[in-house]
């Protein structure tokens, strides 16, 4: 499953987030986007949704706005991919 991973996030879990996830990071493609950036990740739907555990202080209140929409964001995206119907 190939998913865009927001900047901000992405960044917080090269720092913070367990191997899995910093490899999948890491096998990424970043692209450029104004003014930030998003890494797209080639990924099983599991890795996505532990990455999204991983940078949960993001949706907490005490959060900055961008980073609680970047989080927002990957979970809508997350969840709109689990929803498509498979390839067959």
């Amino acid at each position: 499953m190939t998913l865009d991973l927001p900047g901000l996030l992405a960044d917080h879990l090269n720092a913070a987030g367990d191997d899995a996830v910093r490899q999948a990071l890491g096998a990424g493609r970043t692209i450029r986007r104004g003014q930030g950036h998003t890494v797209r990740v080639t990924a099983p739907i599991a890795l996505h949704r532990a990455a999204l555990r991983q940078s949960g202080a993001f949706a907490a209140e005490g959060a900055r706005p961008a980073a609680r929409k970047a989080h927002r964001v990957y979970a809508t995206r997350i969840t709109a991919a689990e929803q498509q119907p498979p390839n067959g």
